[in-house]
Order: C-alpha cells, then structure tokens, then sequence
C-alpha cells in the first residue's frame, strides 16, 4: 500500500514540474524590445541598428524589435536617453564610438557615464576616411592649400567632429570650416549638392561618394587600405611628429570598436547575457554576413569585454592628451 502511495505522488510531483517547466516562458517571448539609434534614419549607425534588428529578433524567439532613432547634439542626445532607459533588458542602443569623449572634456549636457554601459559589442571594425569634392580635390596637397574647406560633421560629440579638429590642430593648420548638423547621409549629399567640400567618415559608408564620381579619398585611419585605394595615405603616415603618436593611436583605437552596441546600466545579469548571446548569434549567422556583404559592408566581430576595455581605456586618458582634446573641442 506505502509502495502504491509512493509511487502516485512521484507520478503527480513529476507531471506537476514538467507542467510547471512547460508554461515557463522566455523572459522576451511576447515582449518589445527598442533599439535606440542615436542619430537619423540613414546612415551606419541606422543601417547596422535595424541589420542587428533583425537577426536578434530570430535568436529571441516571440520577440519584437523596434528601431527608434532619437538623434541630436552629436549623438549625446540619443546616448542620454539609452544610458537612462530602464534597466529592463528591454531597451539597447547604438551610438557614435567617440561620444566617450564628450564625458572625458565635461562637456556640458552629458548625462551618461561611458564605463558603465552594459555592452553587447560591435557588428564590424571600420576604417576611417577623410573625403572631399573630386571636381576641387584631387589629393591630400591640395586640400592642404586650399584657403579654406568646409566641413561636414555630425555634432560635438561624434567622430567625424573630433577628428578634423585633431588633425588640423596636429598639422598647425587652420584652414578649414567645420559646419555640424549633418546626421545620417546627410554629410555625403551635402558633398553631392556641393554645399560642403569635404567630410570624415566611416569608408564603408562614404566609398560610394568615390563610385558615383562626387569625392575623392585623400586620408585614411586603419590598419591599411581597402583594396583600390593602396595609394591613400593612413594617417599614421602623414602625422610623423612623435608628440602626436599618441593622438594618432587614439583615433586608431576609436575605429577598431566600428558601431558599440550596449545596454543601460544595471540591467539583471540573466537578461543581459540573453542579449549578448542573441547579440553574438546574430553576428556571426551566415545569412547575416550576407546581408551585410550585399551592401559591402564587412562583418567583423567585437566582443564585449574589448569594448568594455577600450571603452574604460578611452575615460583613463593621460592629462596631456585630454588637454589637447579639451583644445580640440574648444573647452578651456
């Protein structure tokens, strides 16, 4: 009779947690999830955002993914709004790698701490590019001589702001323009439009300015040249004064985390490994290298424990190199 007892209630008790495992559901099976882009639909950060979307929303079964594009003031703006989102595991974001940099010189506004995002990595690794008018430019000399070259840049604290600024101030030259406000595209149609005669940029983004006759690629920041474009100098090539190797290295490193995705601080950490793993998988699926490929656009994957570092790398500056940032961006 025990025997009989014991053996329904070892019956009951199984059907009892299988039925209990059976109606636990994912945490984002049913739920939204936002991805904040800040800046215009458009350009990079945007494209990468809703790719990244996309192949997320695969790996976290019953989900949706949202795009929402929340731009301003170089990118500060839509940095805020993700640092101070709640910490749900509901919200992540994308925004320009050197938006750290605004933290670094107190610029007023600010409201994120850049160590302390929680980061998912980054999709690719980019190399820089410094493109101007081909019908004024034909190569960096004549930019050099110019009197005067109008910039296209984003806002204070995007990387396309910053680096004319340290370029020019490493080669002592004053001759040139920074005009922001140009989110997205917008920096290459103002080349098209011959608004503006020159802008810095992603060379994935900008090479089709060359293709379509409008720009010529007189600088390039990376480890070497892309294929077809060997004979632009990198930029480690043109800064040769010891004293600004360090600047030199700065904007290198900034190129190697090409499009830092994270999350808000203080997100549960069971959720936020979810959003990693869903993160990695999205990454490296084949059909999203494909994607990427199709718009020639190359995958190149960045974990976040070296976003983590660079990032805190970035906030740890020695003071002679945040003086000359502080320069840079005209902050006393």
């Amino acid at each position: 009779m025990k025997k009989h007892v014991f053996v329904a209630l070892l019956t009951i008790l199984i059907v009892f947690v299988s039925t209990t495992q059976g109606d636990a559901k994912p945490f984002y099976e049913g739920k939204v999830l936002k991805i904040i882009v800040a800046t215009k639909p458009g350009g990079g950060y945007d494209y990468w955002a809703r790719l990244v979307g996309a192949f997320m929303e695969k790996n976290l079964p019953g989900s949706t993914i949202i795009v929402k594009n929340v731009p301003g003031a170089g990118h500060v703006i839509g940095t805020n709004a993700l640092y101070m989102s709640k910490p749900d595991g509901l919200t992540i974001g994308t925004f320009n790698r050197a938006v750290g940099l605004t933290q670094l010189v107190g610029m007023k506004g600010v409201k994120f701490d850049f160590t302390k995002f929680n980061w998912l990595g980054s999709p690719n690794s980019e190399i820089y590019s410094f493109m101007v008018r081909s019908d004024i430019y034909k190569n960096l000399d004549d930019v050099l001589k110019a009197d005067n070259i109008r910039l296209a840049t984003t806002g204070l604290g995007a990387i396309s702001y910053i680096t004319p600024l340290l370029f020019y101030q490493m080669l002592g030259q004053t001759n040139y323009t920074v005009a922001t406000g140009y989110s997205g595209a917008e920096s290459e149609m103002a080349l098209m439009r011959k608004e503006m005669d020159g802008t810095w940029g992603s060379f994935e983004s900008l090479k089709a300015v060359v293709d379509g006759g409008f720009g010529t690629c007189v600088v390039l920041i990376g480890k070497k040249q892309p294929a077809g474009f060997e004979k632009v100098p990198l930029l480690k090539d043109v800064i040769k004064d010891e004293k600004n190797k360090p600047v030199v290295e700065l904007l290198n490193g900034l190129n190697i985390v090409g499009r830092p995705f994270a999350a808000p601080p203080k997100v549960p950490a069971d959720r936020l490994k979810v959003l990693q793993d869903a993160f990695y998988k999205a990454c490296h699926d084949p059909e999203f290298i494909k994607s990427a490929a199709k718009s020639e656009k190359e995958v190149d994957f960045v974990g976040p424990d070296e976003v983590d570092s660079w990032a805190k790398s970035m906030l740890s500056l020695p003071p002679d190199m945040v003086k000359l940032i502080k320069k840079a961006y005209g902050i006393d």
